[in-house]
């Protein structure tokens, strides 16, 4: 057996949890991530590193493990290669964002890295919020979902566990 077939046969709940169970456990695994890209980004500012170096160090730790927990815990799906390319895609695509806040908060406006980090991550939440949900998803929906029909059988509902 494949490891993405272990993994999509994995006991995760293959219906779509409600936005308001989304919400708090998306707010739990954010601030897994915040306080993971923060104390990396401190880290590495006290160490003597540049905030770009800390930046990409961060990308490649917190990306993963986000990906890992949103997929599990926050909507309660499998993980798939694609999703995960969708997500570390959308995570990416906030790269410049990321950079532009730093150099404007720290080396326009004189902010050190313990400030100014945390101010950047707060302006990313929203961007960060839709990307999960796109990629994780597939679509972003703040409407309850229903619950899959008992007429379908397992392999339609892991179908799209290949993508």
């Amino acid at each position: 057996m494949s490891s993405s077939a272990r993994i999509a046969d994995s006991p995760v709940d293959q219906r779509e949890r409600p936005l308001l169970e989304r919400g708090w456990r998306y707010t739990v695994v954010g601030a897994i991530c915040a306080i993971a890209h923060n104390a990396i980004m401190i880290a590495v500012d006290q160490l003597g590193g540049h905030y770009l170096l800390g930046i990409m160090i961060s990308f490649l730790a917190v990306t993963p493990t986000g990906y890992a927990l949103h997929s599990w815990f926050t909507f309660g799906k499998p993980l798939r290669v694609k999703a995960f390319a969708r997500f570390a895609a959308g995570v990416a695509a906030a790269y410049p964002i990321s950079v532009a806040m730093m150099v404007l908060l720290c080396s326009w406006l004189g902010l050190g890295v313990p400030i100014a980090s945390p101010i950047a991550t707060v302006a990313l939440l929203i961007w960060n919020v839709v990307v999960a949900h796109l990629a994780i998803l597939s679509r972003f929906n703040l409407r309850p979902a229903t619950a899959p029909t008992a007429s379908r059988s397992t392999t339609q509902q892991f179908a799209g566990n290949e993508e």
